[in-house]
Formats: C-alpha cells, structure tokens, sequence
C-alpha cells in the first residue's frame, strides 16, 4: 500500500490495481498501484507519494533517526568532545561514549 497525497484544490481519480481510486482535494488516498503509475505519479508535481518505508518524512526510504537518539546521546557526544578535543564516532551509542568517556576521565 502505498500513501498518495493530492497538493492541489482538484480531487483526482487514480488508477489502483484494484479499480479507480478517488484522491480528494488537498487529501490523501491509499492503495495499491502498478508500478510503471506510480512512477508517473512520482514525476507529477499535483500529488506526493509518501512512502511507507520512509520513516521520518525526508523522502527516502527508511532512515529515521535511531530511538537513542536523544538529549541524552547529544549531550554525551559534546562531552566527549570537549574531554577528548575530537568528535565522536557517530555509531557509538549512549553506553559506548560514556565508557569512553569515564576512560578518559580515569587517565
């Protein structure tokens, strides 16, 4: 299934594998397209497919920010910057830096 969203005032009519599918102005509709349409639709400037692998609405598929991503890790990382003078590896989680962290501290 694949998430369409119409960006203008007119309602349009697609063409699902199933049968007609009605986007309404300014709405957004769900269904299940070939793939050689929903290439055209892409291209069109009228509706914006969102796609349901892209996570965290940038447009490309999967990607979203990892769930540790938070106050917590940024904080952690700019310690570790102003402790080591260099910054983080951006694959170390919260655990990771702060034992890299209290390794530093011990020295």
């Amino acid at each position: 299934m694949v998430k369409v969203m119409n960006l203008t005032n007119s309602p349009y009519d697609l063409q699902g594998k199933e049968g007609v599918i009605r986007l309404p102005a300014m709405g957004e509709a769900e269904g299940d397209f070939q793939d050689d349409y929903l290439a055209l639709l892409e291209a069109s400037m009228a509706v914006r497919i969102i796609d349901p692998l892209d996570h965290d609405h940038d447009g490309k598929k999967g990607g979203s920010k990892a769930p540790d991503e938070s106050a917590e890790l940024t904080k952690l990382r700019a310690d570790y910057h102003e402790i080591v003078g260099k910054k983080a590896y951006h694959g170390w989680d919260a655990a990771e830096l702060q034992e890299k962290i209290d390794a530093k501290l011990a020295e």
